[in-house]
């Protein structure tokens, strides 16, 4: 679905009820959860095509990141621009500790329906991020045991 510029954004988003809500893609969603814009013949994040359609040109060696930490949102509120060093730094993983990824994966042995968006809500992330740490794209079985024993006196 290939968008002209000027052309409405209500078909392809889902506003929240109130202003800060997330504005939810109703679009393409990669495996990753990152919501996916086909433009100029290219696929590329959302939340970019957002950017730059609302600001203009984003410079080289930035990223468009998202402050609520919803790879499927583009809310203009909670964008913002940054190098991918202060990504990564402000990423949601630094938000959890290797004993709270170790209670996640033992959850998902007893998962039931609602037991991912369950615990995204007990550690403040998304529910993807709780999938991804359960499939084990992030937060590598090596990185939990190294900060665990670091973090041991």
């Amino acid at each position: 679905m290939s968008h002209e510029p000027g052309i409405t954004l209500k078909p392809l988003v889902k506003l929240g009820r109130d202003p800060g809500a997330c504005w939810t893609w109703l679009g393409k969603i990669n495996e990753l959860g990152t919501a996916i814009k086909q433009f100029n013949g290219k696929a590329i994040p959302a939340r970019r095509w957002m950017w730059e359609q609302l600001f203009g040109p984003i410079g080289a060696g930035i990223v468009i990141t998202t402050r609520c930490n919803d790879k499927a949102c583009i809310n203009p509120f909670h964008l913002r621009a940054c190098t991918q060093a202060e990504a990564n730094q402000a990423s949601v993983q630094t938000l959890l500790l290797p004993h709270d990824v170790v209670d996640i994966r033992r959850a998902r042995k007893d998962k039931g329906p609602n037991t991912a968006r369950v615990l995204a809500e007990k550690y403040s992330v998304s529910p993807q991020t709780i999938r991804d740490i359960w499939a084990r794209r992030s937060w590598a079985k090596k990185r939990i045991r190294r900060k665990a024993k670091s973090n041991v006196a």
